[in-house]
């Protein structure tokens, strides 16, 4: 299953989307450019944790295609928020179902890889989800949040042009979060989307995320692009956030060995 025919596949189908109206396709670039590097992220995760073979090459095309709910998602309702519009992943499943892909791919290789996509943006997956959909699964949600935590990082940057479709729309407030959100990050849970009121809840999520991802390896990349660092540049810095930071460099330095 050759990777660039694949891409050039998502390429032509992301450029059917643009409108040459510069907004618009700011948001269809983003979502483009973002698949290509959650590909790459998946890439070094299945390198680096000896995933190899036939379940590797899905996993990398399941990421590459993981977002292709978003070019619908955004064209037709104008949002990336789940809530207010369709869930993008499932949309995705569908989208994905419609399109005809390069080479041969088996029946059985497809519903893996729409079921990866229909699983990368749940709030966790059953332990009992049978291999190889788990390992592939958990490779795109890794491979995923990588990337989100620097998109969306970027994007609160203060010298940074505001794009509130990107960010959900949050009140940005830099001496703000919600306490709600903050604990169920401090106690290394899954965040929820529904409770994020300012933009500093939206990187209280994303640090959260640093607790559950499933690979060490993702652990390492985020470590490696100093994404924990800039997160904390920007929120506050009072002694909450400074517990959360401890806590968020000490899980790094421990969470070096490899999942089984």
């Amino acid at each position: 299953m050759p990777l660039f025919d694949h891409q050039a596949s998502l390429t032509a189908f992301a450029n059917s989307h643009f409108k040459s109206e510069k907004d618009h396709d700011y948001h269809i670039k983003l979502k483009f450019e973002h698949s290509l590097r959650v590909c790459e992220n998946a890439k070094a995760i299945v390198a680096d944790e000896d995933i190899t073979g036939h379940v590797a090459s899905l996993a990398t095309l399941a990421a590459l295609f993981h977002d292709i709910g978003r070019f619908p998602q955004y064209t037709t309702y104008g949002t990336f928020k789940d809530a207010e519009s369709i869930n993008h992943g499932r949309l995705g499943v569908l989208t994905l179902r419609d399109q005809k892909l390069p080479h041969a791919t088996s029946k059985k290789d497809l519903r893996l890889i729409r079921a990866a996509i229909g699983l990368h943006n749940v709030k966790a997956i059953r332990d009992t989800t049978p291999q190889p959909l788990a390992t592939i699964a958990n490779i795109v949600r890794d491979a995923d949040k990588i990337d989100i935590f620097s998109v969306i990082l970027d994007h609160l940057d203060p010298e940074t042009e505001s794009k509130p479709v990107v960010i959900h729309s949050l009140i940005q407030d830099q001496t703000k979060y919600s306490d709600e959100v903050y604990q169920t990050t401090l106690a290394g849970e899954i965040g929820d989307y529904s409770l994020l009121r300012y933009s500093n809840d939206f990187i209280l999520l994303l640090i959260g995320w640093l607790f559950v991802l499933h690979y060490p390896t993702s652990v390492r990349l985020i470590a490696e692009r100093g994404l924990i660092e800039q997160a904390f540049s920007i929120l506050p810095k009072d002694d909450k956030i400074q517990t959360l930071n401890e806590k968020s460099h000490t899980f790094m330095r421990y969470k070096n060995t490899r999942t089984p």
